[in-house]
């Protein structure tokens, strides 16, 4: 039965004709568009086709390859292929398990076994160290795309979950001293953090309305900025006879000058700051050298980034800079400065003095001048003492062999007796 009314007869002699016309091809078009009720569609309907992926073999064929006693590839394989140790993976596994359900063993309706922990775990790895599409491992793990990209998400937002007081804390003061001793012994420079630097990755699926905002002129393509840096209780100290108070990282010249950043000279004018220059740009390649390591262990990072979500690139760094401490710590949190408070501002002004950089850049310049000037008066002195030793060596050997020459001569004339 037609659901539309009889169609409208058009004429010409009509005063409505325009009205008339109008209605009739509406209702024309209704009618071809609308099937009638009860009747059938010719249109097939697209049924989903099932795949029997056979997750259980894959699991069992992933045991074989890296879990038994004697697997296939050993721990050296397994660090290789996955950037971790596989103590350390088992670790943070136990720890998936224990307190969130994606990555439990769970069953269907049907009561056939779903995905299993490791699967989970090694499409998330694999992805984080490769930087390889979501169904990439499809063949091996039998993971769909959709599953596989939740994989990489879900694991490093629960990574940062668990580990974040821990691997992401400020240091302590005892941290802080450490960092000390080490920075000295080996760049020169007295109580200092680090170096702070940064790194560009590209952002291949960047939102055309954020395009302006996150491409630089030198890049020609969206990009977003990982930041070395860090923060640290107060403690004091003293730089050739003067007091600071807070304590400072090497950078560049792009960083502004803040008494918590020294930067180099840029035109050295005496030999002073020639070798201020050279120190520090030299203790600064270390922060350089980690990024390009992480790079290189860390392939995500390498190529351009595929998400949309601006969070879910900041979710994905974090967790994994995570998965590359190995170690546990005891940390204390320190005091926090309500943002707004009278001790808050105090803070931003002294940090941002500019004459408190200069003292401070002069200070250590001072320093490393000297302490590289009496290093050269040890080291001569040293050689000093080494030629010394050697013509008191010779001059006893002398003595000796002129004291031998007259016990001969004597042994001589008491012959000739």
């Amino acid at each position: 039965m037609d659901n539309f009314p009889p169609l409208i007869s058009w004429s010409c002699d009509d005063n409505d004709s325009d009205e008339d016309l109008i209605l009739y091809m509406l209702l024309s078009v209704a009618q071809d568009m609308v099937p009638d009720r009860g009747g059938s569609s010719n249109v097939e309907k697209k049924h989903k086709k099932w795949i029997n992926r056979d997750r259980e073999a894959a699991h069992e064929l992933l045991v074989r390859d890296y879990f038994v006693v004697d697997s296939l590839y050993d721990l050296l394989k397994f660090e290789e292929r996955f950037r971790i140790s596989r103590n350390l993976f088992l670790r943070i596994a136990r720890d998936l398990v224990r307190n969130y359900e994606f990555f439990q063993l769970r069953w269907d309706a049907r009561g056939k076994r779903g995905i299993t922990t490791i699967q989970k775990y090694m499409s998330a790895l694999r992805q984080l160290a490769y930087s390889i599409a979501a169904d990439a491992s499809y063949e091996y793990l039998k993971m769909s795309e959709r599953m596989g990209r939740e994989c990489t998400y879900l694991f490093c937002e629960y990574v940062i979950e668990i580990y974040r007081d821990i691997y992401l804390r400020h240091p302590t003061k005892s941290d802080v001293e450490q960092l000390y001793v080490v920075h000295q012994a080996k760049h020169g420079f007295p109580w200092m953090l680090g170096s702070i630097d940064f790194t560009y990755w590209e952002w291949a699926n960047c939102p055309n309305k954020w395009h302006g905002l996150f491409t630089r002129g030198d890049h020609g393509v969206p990009t977003v900025i990982l930041e070395a840096d860090g923060k640290a209780p107060e403690m004091s100290y003293v730089v050739n006879g003067n007091e600071y108070k807070y304590e400072y990282h090497i950078g560049d010249g792009i960083y502004p000058e803040y008494a918590t950043f020294v930067k180099s000279y840029t035109f050295p004018a005496n030999n002073k700051r020639k070798m201020f220059k050279l120190v520090q740009e030299s203790a600064r390649n270390d922060i350089e050298r980690a990024f390009g390591v992480l790079k290189q262990k860390w392939h995500i990072i390498k190529h351009p980034a595929r998400t949309w979500d601006r969070e879910k690139l900041t979710t994905v760094l974090t967790g994994r800079l995570i998965c590359s401490y190995t170690t546990n710590d005891i940390f204390n949190s320190p005091a926090v400065i309500q943002v707004g408070s009278p001790a808050y501002f105090s803070r931003v002004l002294e940090i941002q003095n500019r004459k408190t950089n200069h003292n401070l850049r002069h200070d250590l310049t001072e320093y490393i001048w000297e302490r590289q000037f009496q290093g050269q008066n040890d080291s001569e002195d040293d050689e000093d003492d080494d030629g010394d030793d050697e013509e008191d060596d010779d001059g006893g050997d002398e003595e000796d062999e002129d004291g031998d020459d007259e016990t001969d001569d004597i042994g001589d004339d008491n012959d000739d007796d």
